[in-house]
């Protein structure tokens, strides 16, 4: 899925660097350097897709990288990088049947091995000056390589990659060799590791008139909030944006915000407020803009989901703001439509 801040480098033998503003060029650091390498993170694209209904990644599923190899005689010691890959499984089943998902269960996780040696002749020379090249590994490349039985994939699972950067000189260097500031630092962002998470395919569009059943509801601590006793009932609209997956709500709270702030806060703004559906889960994303009426103090809120189970046409989810309110609410799609299966598999 890159924010980064300013860098020391210490790799291999003692190197001390130091950086006093975030203004200085790559050149000034480099120019401190007295011995070691990085690769240089210049860009990720990470186009790996899984559709969980044909079990299959989607046509033109690949990760691409963009790297920038630096040393102090400006690249000239680059020898080769090694890329090493694995399959990193993050969703085990209960496959053993004894009611855990625990180690006892199926890993479909592999052990890394050499994936392929990228030599100093397939870089070029960047706008900086130093080696530059941009890798490409499609799923399918990355499936052959792990052996990994590709109906048994789903997202948020990964493909692991870890580079060694090969020096003329014999040095070679790796995560190890990397400290913080290095690994994600402003100028260098070189991990020398990288994982690819496996995004799900939308299979099918979630917008329309919900109702919704809050069958718990909670006050935030403090005393400012007042919530009601529960049930709470009404209707949610979701409407589909520009991006796929993606939900405009009108209300993000399902009443709860009105019912447990009466007369409490004005000019309450549910603009940019959006429910994304990420895989396996809904995601509450944006913040509530409102002005506490005695005070005129403005005070935002922000909401976290938790999908509980999906049944039919019914999920249900626990539900909480920042401020400490929280509650668990059944919703319902329309037309009797069935939530979707990853939904369902939590």
């Amino acid at each position: 899925m890159k924010n980064v801040k300013n860098i020391s480098l210490l790799l291999c033998s003692l190197i001390i660097l130091s950086c006093s503003t975030e203004d200085k060029t790559i050149d000034e650091v480099l120019a401190s350097v007295s011995s070691g390498g990085v690769l240089r993170t210049i860009d990720i694209d990470n186009n790996m897709t899984y559709n969980d209904i044909e079990q299959n990644f989607v046509d033109g599923a690949n990760y691409i990288l963009t790297l920038e190899q630096q040393d102090n005689q400006q690249g000239g010691l680059l020898q080769e990088v090694e890329v090493y890959a694995r399959f990193v499984e993050n969703t085990l089943d209960d496959t053993n049947n004894d009611g855990n998902i625990d180690d006892d269960d199926e890993d479909i996780s592999t052990e890394e091995e050499l994936f392929e040696t990228i030599d100093a002749s397939e870089f070029s020379t960047g706008e900086r000056g130093v080696p530059v090249t941009t890798i490409t590994y499609t799923a399918e490349e990355l499936l052959a390589f792990t052996g990994v039985d590709e109906s048994k994939i789903e997202g948020t699972d990964e493909f692991a990659l870890r580079l060694v950067l090969k020096l003329s000189d014999g040095r070679s260097f790796s995560i190890d060799d990397a400290n913080g500031n290095v690994s994600g630092g402003s100028y260098f962002s070189s991990p020398f590791q990288y994982r690819t998470p496996i995004s799900c395919a939308i299979t099918e569009d979630l917008s329309g008139i919900y109702t919704y059943n809050i069958t718990s509801l909670t006050s935030a601590p403090g005393g400012r909030s007042n919530c009601p006793a529960a049930p709470l009932t009404g209707e949610v609209t979701w409407e589909s944006t520009s991006t796929e997956g993606e939900y405009t709500t009108s209300d993000i709270s399902f009443g709860q915000f009105d019912a447990c702030y009466t007369d409490t806060f004005s000019d309450i703004e549910f603009e940019g407020i959006l429910v994304a559906w990420d895989c396996t889960n809904l995601v509450a994303e944006g913040t509530i803009e409102t002005v506490e009426e005695n005070t005129g103090t403005e005070i935002d809120f922000t909401y976290i989901y938790e999908i509980i189970s999906a049944s039919g046409s019914d999920i249900e989810i626990q539900f909480s703001n920042s401020a400490g309110d929280r509650g668990t609410v059944v919703l319902t799609r329309p037309d009797n439509k069935i939530w979707p299966n990853l939904l369902s598999s939590n």
